[in-house]
């Protein structure tokens, strides 16, 4: 059964987790839509030449295959999941369901052929609670690690706190309905 593990950075700021989860995977994957938000451009310095972009709504399979020629470059074990958030992804008609759906889609291709062992991120709405979500679905390993207060940004661009039972929820939560599960 895949572990979801539920941490938070001492500083409420999302710089520091940013750069953390960046320095402690293989690589980072970003998914977005707008490649130019102050996140995405902290997110491509933090990682560097570790750092892949796959543009959400692509066609799945051929973003497989993208996803996977850059886990079998960088040898990855550990990704790192960042992207844009539902307060930039609502500006193009993206909701969590549809954006935990691509990113399901996307890694249920490579996953057979290219296993990890732990997928991370910060942990926020759109497309970091994505990729905890589909990893767990997939059954591997998950780990959000967050600003403190386990805070995430709304569509509407404020932030809230969390408890870990609650990011723990959204993502088990995601998964059933990412996979068409009951429950």
């Amino acid at each position: 059964m895949a572990v979801i593990t539920v941490q938070a950075d001492p500083s409420r700021h999302y710089k520091p987790r940013t750069l953390i989860n960046a320095k402690q995977s293989d690589l980072t994957l970003a998914l977005a839509k707008d490649y130019n938000t102050a996140g995405e451009r902290l997110t491509y310095a933090a990682s560097m030449h570790r750092h892949a972009r796959i543009t959400l709504g692509d066609d799945p399979l051929a973003s497989a295959r993208m996803l996977y020629r850059y886990l079998r470059q960088h040898r990855v074990s550990t990704l790192n999941i960042a992207g844009n958030g539902l307060a930039t992804l609502s500006r193009y008609r993206w909701d969590q369901a549809m954006v935990n759906a691509w990113t399901f889609e996307v890694l249920a291709h490579v996953l057979p052929h290219w296993p990890l062992t732990l997928i991370r991120s910060g942990g926020q709405t759109g497309a970091d609670m994505a990729g905890l979500v589909a990893g767990h679905a997939l059954g591997i390993d998950v780990l959000a690690y967050m600003p403190a207060g386990y805070r995430q940004r709304a569509s509407d661009g404020s932030d809230y706190n969390n408890t870990p039972a609650q990011i723990e929820q959204q993502i088990r939560d995601g998964a059933r309905r990412a996979t068409g599960r009951p429950g």
